[in-house]
């Protein structure tokens, strides 16, 4: 009978299903699952930050838009002729 009962041991214990081996997969996914939180915390607070930087980003952009550009008025031929050139060089 004790061997028997030794027989079953062995043979769960080389797959893996006797309480020693389900005790260390149950720490090793202990483990896992802690470090994946770890990782989520972490993640969560980057895109808190990243978030905020958007905002201050879209806001300092806002502040520094140009001046409207002031066409310069044209009175006579030869400044309209100078005026087209300038422009056609930018």
């Amino acid at each position: 009978m004790k061997s028997l009962a030794k027989l079953i041991g062995l043979i769960l214990g080389i797959l893996g299903l006797s309480a020693k081996a389900t005790a260390a997969k149950k720490a090793k996914v202990k483990k896992i699952d802690k470090k994946v939180k770890q990782i989520k915390k972490a993640k969560a607070t980057v895109q808190k930050r990243k978030a905020s930087v958007q905002t201050k980003k879209a806001a300092v952009k806002k502040a520094q838009k140009k001046k409207p550009v002031k066409k310069p008025s044209v009175t006579s031929a030869k400044k309209a002729r100078a005026s087209l050139k300038r422009r056609a060089k930018k």
